[in-house]
């Protein structure tokens, strides 16, 4: 499997959080050729693999959603106003190019003001509830093709940088997705696993958790991997994630909501295996589907792995492809050396 062709795939489709939908399907096809993989009626996409009948059972899940728009209204001129469905940075958002999930070949621009026009009042972020789109569309035009309550999201395509790494939206968190998928692969070559995984693509992160919640409860796992991006160095960043870099290896975190015992496995294996990784301490929640998974039932024993990403919830996030990689590598390194159960 080409983990460059792979995240290429993922970031070329739609699915904003509750309409995941152009997503999984997409991620369905490479995790069929082996794992056992359905839905479950919130969208959630689940893959089984290793012993099935064993008695202990490792949960991976990484957020298959990504971030995006919901129409809420048209006017009379047949401009439509739209809110976030996920963490939109408005800063970001003038003069952008934006579909419609269910027909892409309709494209929009976020309106902008023309600077001559302008006494300098617009010259911070717009909010949301200025934010108009316009789509060419004459009011009848525009009620015609668009429904109250559509999915919008950023028209864009992935594109390699040099040194091995990608620009593109939705790297967040399709890059998990992917290093879930190449996990997966590697995985299902080893004839001896102790243990059977389940692979959880989760739906609704950007918005609720709702996927990592009720998926989470649906595995019963004794252990839960969450997989997704973090924050890495780049200009004015100052604090802990100064000195986080790109193709320096996933991210281990290190937190109260977290089982030590896991992240200090995953450290070892790290070592041991010869993969480069950094750490991420955080005192409190961490951000991700951990924070749910951890409190399902009785409680889950959980990690996060995360992948350095810069310029995160914009239209170009950039990774490095060998971060992908290594979170796979240092994963499946994890399970075929027994988790955290046999220490």
């Amino acid at each position: 499997m080409n983990i460059e062709e792979l995240i290429f795939d993922l970031c070329s489709v739609c699915g904003v959080s509750g309409s995941e939908e152009p997503a999984v399907k997409a991620a369905k096809k490479y995790l069929a050729d082996f794992a056992e993989v359905k839905t479950d009626c919130n969208g959630n996409l689940f893959a089984v693999l290793g012993n099935k009948d064993a008695d202990k059972t490792i949960l991976l899940d990484s957020h298959i959603d990504r971030i995006g728009f919901m129409v809420t209204g048209i006017d009379d001129s047949g401009f439509v106003k739209v809110s976030k469905c996920g963490g939109i940075d408005p800063r970001t958002l003038l003069d952008t190019e934006l579909i419609l999930q269910n027909n892409p070949d309709i494209t929009g621009v976020v309106c902008c003001m023309p600077p001559h026009l302008s006494d300098g009042n617009e010259d911070k972020a717009v909010p949301m509830d200025k934010i108009w789109i316009d789509f060419g569309l004459t009011y009848e035009e525009a009620v015609s093709a668009i429904s109250i309550g559509d999915a919008l999201t950023f028209k864009s395509r992935p594109r390699k940088l040099l040194n091995n790494k990608i620009a593109s939206a939705c790297l967040d968190n399709r890059c998990g997705v992917a290093a879930l998928i190449k996990c997966g692969e590697i995985l299902s070559n080893c004839k001896d696993l102790k243990y059977k995984i389940v692979i959880l693509l989760s739906v609704q992160e950007e918005t609720f958790a709702t996927g990592a919640k009720t998926g989470a409860f649906s595995a019963n796992a004794d252990e839960a991997v969450a997989v997704d991006v973090s924050f890495a160095s780049q200009p004015d960043i100052s604090g802990q994630y100064s000195g986080i870099e790109l193709a320096k290896g996933p991210m281990i975190c290190i937190s109260p909501v977290l089982n030590r015992k896991m992240s200090d496995k995953f450290i070892e294996t790290a070592k041991t295996n010869h993969i480069p990784y950094q750490i991420e301490p955080v005192a409190g929640l961490t951000g991700t589907n951990a924070d749910s998974i951890a409190v399902v039932k009785s409680g889950i024993k959980t990690a996060v792995i995360s992948i350095p990403l810069k310029n995160m919830h914009t239209q170009n996030e950039i990774i490095s492809i060998k971060d992908v990689e290594n979170t796979a590598k240092l994963i499946s390194e994890y399970i075929k050396c027994g988790g955290a159960f046999d220490d």
